[in-house]
Formats: C-alpha cells, sequence, structure tokens
C-alpha cells in the first residue's frame, strides 16, 4: 500500500501540471493539509519532493509556491530536449518490437482521442506519454528517465498554452507522421520530424508565454528559492 506521502505527490503532481494549482501560486501547508485531510508532515515532504521535480520553489521563511512559467526556463527545456529526444527516438526507431510499435500507436489513439473530445486536462499527460513510447525505454532507461523528466516540466507549457488556434490538431498532425516513419523503422527521417515538432512547439509555446507575460515568483526582498543543496545544508545544521 502506498504512503499518504506518495499519494499526496501524485495529487499535487497532477494539480500542478494541470494548472488546478496554477504557476507562481503559493502553496500553504495548513490549506493543503486541510484539503487533503492529512498532517501537515506529509505535505512538506510531498513539496519537498516536487521541488525536486523542479515543480515547486521553496523560499526561506516564506514556504512553497508553484514554479513561476518563463520564458528562459522554456528555452532551456527544449533545447535540451532538442539535443537527446531525436536521436533518442530515432534509434527507438530501430530497436521497437512489434509490441512496442502497437504500444506507442496506441498511446498516439489516446492522446488524439483527447484532442478530439477537448479534453485538454489531459493532454499534456498524454502527450508526455506518447514522446516516451517513442525511446523505447527498456533500451534507453537512462535516457528516458532524463527525458521524462523534461517532459514533465514542459507539461505545464504545454497544458497551458496548447489550445488556442488549432495547435493542437497540428500537433496530431505531425504526431501521425511522426508515428508512421518510426513504425517504418525510418530513423533518419524519424530524427528530421522529430525535430521540426519539437522547434515548432517551443516557439508556439514561447510565443504564448511571452503574450502572457513570463510570472515571476514575488518572495520578500533579498530572498531566493532554496536550492536542493542548500536544503541539505539546512538539514544538516537542524540535526
Amino acid at each position: 500500500m502506498r504512503s499518504v506521502t506518495s499519494q499526496l505527490i501524485e495529487r499535487m503532481r497532477e494539480r500542478i501540471l494541470a494548472g488546478i494549482y496554477a504557476p507562481g501560486a503559493a502553496l500553504r501547508q495548513d490549506v493543503l493539509a486541510a484539503e487533503y485531510g492529512t498532517s501537515k508532515i506529509p505535505v512538506r515532504e510531498a513539496l519537498v519532493r516536487l521541488q525536486s521535480e523542479g515543480l515547486v520553489n521553496i523560499f526561506p521563511h516564506r514556504g512553497f509556491q508553484v514554479r513561476p512559467l518563463a520564458t528562459s526556463e522554456l528555452d532551456e527545456i527544449f533545447n535540451l530536449r532538442l539535443l537527446m529526444e531525436p536521436a533518442a527516438a530515432a534509434t527507438g526507431a530501430t530497436l521497437a518490437s512489434m509490441a512496442e510499435q502497437r504500444a506507442a500507436a496506441a498511446a498516439l489513439s489516446g492522446l488524439n482521442a483527447a484532442v478530439a473530445a477537448d479534453e485538454f486536462a489531459s493532454f499534456g499527460r498524454l502527450n508526455r506519454a506518447f514522446h516516451l513510447q517513442l525511446l523505447v525505454p527498456r533500451a534507453q532507461p537512462v535516457t528516458s528517465e532524463i527525458l521524462g523528466r523534461l517532459h514533465t516540466l514542459a507539461q505545464r507549457y504545454v497544458q497551458t498554452h496548447l489550445q488556442p488556434d488549432g495547435r493542437a490538431q497540428r500537433a496530431a498532425r505531425e504526431h501521425s507522421a511522426l508515428l508512421a516513419a518510426w513504425r517504418a523503422r525510418k530513423p533518419a527521417r524519424v530524427r528530421e520530424l522529430l525535430c521540426a515538432h519539437i522547434e515548432s512547439t517551443r516557439n508556439d509555446l514561447a510565443r504564448a508565454v511571452g503574450a502572457a507575460g513570463e510570472q515571476e515568483p514575488r518572495p520578500m526582498p533579498g530572498t531566493r528559492p532554496l536550492s536542493w543543496s542548500q536544503q541539505q545544508n539546512s538539514k544538516a545544521g537542524q540535526e
């Protein structure tokens, strides 16, 4: 049976990625404890874990906050994807079994069904699942883990800004062409299509984030979010 903290991590992560807890919003431990019907201890443990995933900021003496959206972060995430993902998906195309090809096709069918039904709340999660299937995680476990985290970070941008102007429908067409090349075991074509897809998505999202205005954290003057290493040093000093 999963621990209370594990359940909280999953539920809070889903709410952050879906935008229910908006970028830049304060996350008060007492409010969250009341919402989930638990004590503040597992809530704090869950928030610290989500900070390590890049979804939450921790400010000294000020508490927790949903990490704001920023074009600088968006660029970094998508540039890293460009460096890794096209090559990894091209490799996956040469290694995938028939069962893995069927799993990728099923992942895309689920994503397309959500788009057709305007179920944008699940779009980011399903988009992430499809892209990771193309890597064939059993053959590239480390690469899949790293790209999985990048997709999690990207998901908030995709979830928030992919709905307007038919962008999701265009992404569906790009995904279909990508899957066809991948199943045909054409690694060069997979690399070409995925590079173009990631670049176009990055450019669309950058314009959307820029138009909305970057959401900057508003801590007390002179404070900055604690890094993971600073948190560990702080814990060590308290022991």
